[in-house]
């Protein structure tokens, strides 16, 4: 069973990340104060979360008095405005508050808070659009992969792609996969029909599963080129939208060599865009216009992003994108509901800032708890629709599990152990491996709250 650590924690700022942050944080058992000062927000967390609610300036002393900040363990500042959610921070710290995050989106704030935050009292300092660049860019280098988490800095990668109909692994019984694709990649979950597994040997691949795939990179690539369903490398992308995604996401593939074009329909956002990224391509023109769209390039792009701040725009130009010949299309949502409503496979990969976010900090929380003595929590990523998660641990010398075969441990059918990460090589583990200090380990489970290494198995 998982350990319960409760805790208090008072989040400012009930937008999108602030709601989603509170409804993921009351979900692991802690107690949630929601401040804000728009009344109309409240009122919708109070109805649909189990929090307390608190309206006023969330930087101001007095409102933060009255929400008793000072006593909370963590203080998560997450206001549209950087220097507000610094100075909440600020405050909550002279006030007594343990620890303090904020989000800061602006690149230059951003920038000087890494290097100041110390120095601030902040314990983390966190940019959605940043971190939605980041795990793009890793779909742009896996274009075969719709979605693409990475482990133990880069050694390793999760995976997900969709068995489309003619593929020669439908079929496919999962004790055969690794004589046919090498044993350095291993497939821990499967979505097959809305259902999340952790798939043993005697399952057989289906037309319309979903696949999550771990291993080293080389690998994996290995394993597309086999199955025929490799991509090749991204050249040239066009992205939808002058955001600040975009310009994260420019910055990261222009230093990769990649060529980028940005359609912008604001002229004064072009203006700045074409200052900050001289190598890239700007077009002033409106990226929802099908004939604007053929002149760029649409049809011989090797990949298309939808990056504006509309949903629905997103959506419905990746469509197009997709059908007009785009051999990549990376759909931005800011709402999951969206994806839901148009099917799961209709769009190919998407990405969403909240939940990218969301997992950072609820990987946070729960490593403010392990002792130096724990395994604690490196990296969470959910995946398969929000329904399993995969988690790296550091193994430490005093975890009682090290040393011993992996099929003497009591893990639980909901927890896969997928990988090791020793040194430089990741190690698809078999039962006679074992784990020991220094070690990464990389699990996939279905259970919600695991804390520590210890929490995967059942005693």
């Amino acid at each position: 069973m998982s350990r319960c650590v409760y805790m208090d924690i008072a989040v400012i700022g009930a937008g999108r990340i602030g709601t989603t942050l509170a409804e993921r944080l009351t979900a692991e058992g802690h107690s949630i104060t929601l401040i804000d000062k728009n009344e109309a927000r409240l009122s919708y967390a109070s109805n649909n979360l189990d929090v307390m609610t608190v309206l006023g300036n969330g930087a101001d002393y007095y409102t933060q008095t009255r929400a008793e900040v000072g006593s909370a363990d963590l203080l998560i500042a997450v206001t549209n405005n950087d220097a507000v959610n610094m100075l909440c921070c600020l405050t909550g710290k002279k006030l007594g508050v343990k620890n303090t995050v904020a989000r800061v989106r602006t690149m230059e704030y951003y920038r000087q808070m890494v290097f100041l935050k110390d120095e601030l009292g902040l314990s983390l300092v966190f940019n959605p659009e940043m971190y939605a660049a980041e795990e793009i860019s890793r779909i742009l280098r896996f274009p075969s992969a719709e979605k693409v988490d990475s482990f133990a800095k880069g050694r390793a990668e999760l995976v997900e792609f969709t068995v489309w109909p003619g593929s020669s692994l439908i079929g496919l019984p999962l004790r055969k996969f690794g004589s046919q694709f090498g044993s350095g990649i291993l497939v821990c979950a499967v979505n097959h029909e809305n259902k999340i597994t952790i798939p043993k040997g005697d399952y057989v691949i289906a037309e319309g599963d979903i696949i999550h795939l771990v291993g080293a990179p080389a690998e994996i690539t290995a394993f597309f080129k086999s199955a025929g369903i490799y991509k090749k490398g991204v050249r040239d992308v066009i992205l939808l939208g002058g955001s600040r995604t975009a310009i994260y996401l420019s910055n990261i593939l222009l230093n990769m060599g990649i060529h980028v074009k940005i359609i912008e329909q604001k002229q004064e956002n072009c203006t700045e865009l074409n200052h900050l990224l001289r190598k890239a391509e700007i077009i002033h023109g409106d990226g929802g216009d099908p004939k604007l769209l053929e002149e760029e390039g649409i049809r011989n792009a090797d990949a298309f992003v939808a990056l504006t701040g509309s949903d629905q725009n997103n959506i419905i130009t990746s469509i197009f994108a997709k059908k007009s010949g785009a051999k990549k299309v990376i759909t931005k949502i800011n709402e999951e509901h969206y994806r839901t409503m148009i099917g799961t496979h209709t769009l190919e990969s998407c990405v969403t800032p909240k939940t990218i976010a969301t997992d950072l900090i609820v990987q946070y929380v729960r490593a403010i708890h392990n002792s130096i003595e724990s395994s604690g929590i490196e990296a969470l990523h959910k995946i398969a629709g929000g329904n399993a998660e995969a988690l790296e641990f550091l193994i430490t010398e005093k975890d009682k599990h090290s040393g011993k075969a992996l099929k003497d441990l009591n893990i639980g059918s909901d927890t896969l152990l997928a990988a090791i990460i020793r040194n430089n090589s990741c190690i698809i583990p078999g039962g006679d491996d074992f784990v020991r200090p220094g070690d990464s380990v990389i699990a996939v489970t279905t259970r919600f709250g695991v804390q520590r290494f210890d929490d995967l198995f059942e005693e």
